[in-house]
């Protein structure tokens, strides 16, 4: 089981072992700080989030599995969203944290509308458990010590925001070199999205959003569609594709707020890539977040709007 999943990983994805890749969440529409630090203090609210992600769920203690926390808030004074991430992730024997704190200045271009400019930096490590993976193919050759490495890491964005209608563009791993990648560090990672909330009457939204992610090696594609109700609950669906249009899976969200203060929402993807082909236990993988949104005294709210909260 430990060596398996690794294999597979050779196999279908040689790029998790020449250069890593960044998590791969299915809710990042509702927390976007983790890829693009533009939408850091994106509300009125002081917004902590938790996310966990269970993936291939079946396969074993080796499969995928990523837990992180962001925590951000808007600062009227300063015209800035400051807020911190921290991340684990893990697959087979490989392990990788990630500790940033996020900054962004909003400018105010209208009465409805204004552009953020937004920074992420910090630590990643980087552990790898050579010793302890047996390959099933002899002309792979394994590292016998483990591989620990530490570095800096840098995150840029850009995001636009109207009353309903928010586009972001932004670039992850500023620091990276390409030789640096292509020797088993992290790459370049290039994300873009645009969403619109059309008003449906009796009290719901419907929110359609598209989603790319690039690692100049691979293109993913989404698009998501959210119905909200009252803003207070949410039920939606995703459709992910990569850079030649063959489908990798779906997804279907739901979620509500529990109060004025808790939010809870759960998603669900069904592989329909290449994995499924290997084994049917990789084709389920869970995902759950849970926010918590703290009400700020009416005197600091933000000047500027915010949208999508």
């Amino acid at each position: 089981m430990k060596s398996r999943i690794i294999i597979i990983i050779f196999l279908l994805f040689p790029l998790g072992v020449i250069g890593q890749t960044d998590i791969q969440m299915s809710q990042h529409m509702l927390n976007r700080t983790t890829y693009n630090p533009a939408s850091t203090g994106a509300s009125r609210y002081v917004n902590i989030y938790g996310h966990w992600r269970d993936q291939w769920v079946g396969f074993g203690s080796e499969a995928p599995r990523t837990i992180f926390l962001t925590a951000h808030s808007y600062f009227n004074e300063l015209k800035s969203g400051f807020g911190f991430i921290a991340l684990k992730d893990n697959i087979g024997h490989e392990r990788n944290l990630m500790f940033k704190i996020a900054y962004a200045y909003h400018i105010h271009l209208t009465s409805n509308s204004y552009l953020s400019l937004g920074l992420n930096g910090g630590i990643l490590n980087r552990h790898i458990d050579w010793p302890n993976i047996t390959p099933t193919m002899p002309d792979i050759t394994i590292p016998t010590e483990p591989a620990n490495t530490w570095r800096a890491d840098f995150d840029f964005g850009l995001e636009y925001n109207m009353e309903r209608f928010t586009i972001g563009l932004s670039v992850t791993h500023l620091n990276h070199t390409a030789e640096e990648a292509a020797a088993g560090d992290m790459g370049h990672h290039f994300y873009g999205y645009v969403k619109y909330k059309f008003p449906l009457g009796f009290n719901f939204d419907l929110v359609p959003a598209f989603f790319a992610q690039n690692s100049k090696k691979s293109t993913h594609m989404e698009i998501n569609t959210l119905l909200y109700y009252r803003n207070r609950a949410w039920i939606g669906a995703s459709y992910r594709a990569d850079e030649k249009l063959e489908s990798e899976s779906v997804v279907g969200i739901v979620g509500m707020d529990l109060n004025n203060m808790f939010r809870l929402s759960y998603s669900f993807d069904y592989n329909l890539g290449k994995l499924r082909e290997h084994s049917t236990r990789m084709n389920n993988t869970h995902e759950v977040m849970l926010g918590i949104r703290l009400s700020r005294p009416q005197h600091i709210y933000a000047k500027t709007p915010r949208f999508f909260e």
